[in-house]
Parts: C-alpha cells; sequence; structure tokens
C-alpha cells in the first residue's frame, strides 16, 4: 500500500463499479474549479455559489440504495509506513466533513460513511443493500 492510488482514481473505479452494478448515484461538484483562472473571479464565483446553497464538508458522492440514501466520502487508502504503522496523513477529514456527516446522520433515510478507497466504499454498499 506503499504507492496507493490518488483519491480521483479510486473514485474513477467506484463509479465505473456503480455502473456495472446499476446504482444510481451522482457526484456533487464542490470543489471552485476556476479557482486556476484567477484568484478575483474564483472570490467571486464562490460568493455566488454559496449564496446559492453550496455547503462546504459535503461528500463526494450520493448514492441511491434501496431504502437508503448514501453519502459517501471517498477518501484515499492509508499509507503502510516502513514502521508497519497505517498513516491515514493524506486522507484527514476536514471539520466541515465532519459536520455535514453529523446533518447527514439526523435523518432514519439516510446514511454518511467515509471509504477509504474504492474497495473500501464497495463493501460499505454492499452491506447496506
Amino acid at each position: 500500500m506503499k504507492d496507493c492510488p490518488i483519491e480521483s482514481v479510486e473514485q474513477q473505479a467506484l463509479v465505473q463499479w456503480l455502473k456495472l452494478q446499476k446504482i444510481d448515484f451522482f457526484a456533487p461538484i464542490n470543489e471552485n474549479v476556476f479557482s486556476f483562472l484567477s484568484r478575483d473571479i474564483a472570490i467571486k464565483l464562490e460568493r455566488k455559489v454559496k449564496s446559492m446553497g453550496k455547503v462546504k464538508g459535503v461528500t463526494d458522492l450520493v448514492i441511491f440504495l434501496p431504502n437508503k440514501i448514501l453519502f459517501l466520502e471517498l477518501k484515499r487508502q492509508p499509507k503502510k509506513l516502513k514502521s508497519g504503522k497505517i498513516s491515514y496523513a493524506n486522507s484527514k477529514v476536514s471539520k466541515e466533513q465532519e459536520d455535514f456527516k453529523i446533518m447527514v446522520n439526523k435523518y432514519s433515510y439516510t446514511s454518511h460513511a467515509i471509504a477509504y478507497g474504492w474497495q473500501d466504499a464497495r463493501i460499505i454498499i454492499e452491506e447496506l443493500i
């Protein structure tokens, strides 16, 4: 696990698996995709999308299961250090993500999960089906 895939590669693998399983889902794009253009443009657009309801900490995927709506946060797999210990340094959950998890878990028809790699996500989903 020393060279584990980056999060976007993991998410692409999970999306392929979801499609093969015919499981409905969507990815709420929550990043500021304009930040690479200009800092000024990014700040203005960020203000606008916040006023339209953008919330920090929203999960990477929303997955529709038979009796639940799963909000899934996908993180990079932990690294195995030379000492043999597992490091989650590249997979930290932000305060905003924790706050979103608390909000989602208030409802009986929703579930929130944090998965470390697409295989972990697959196991979580299969347990909920």
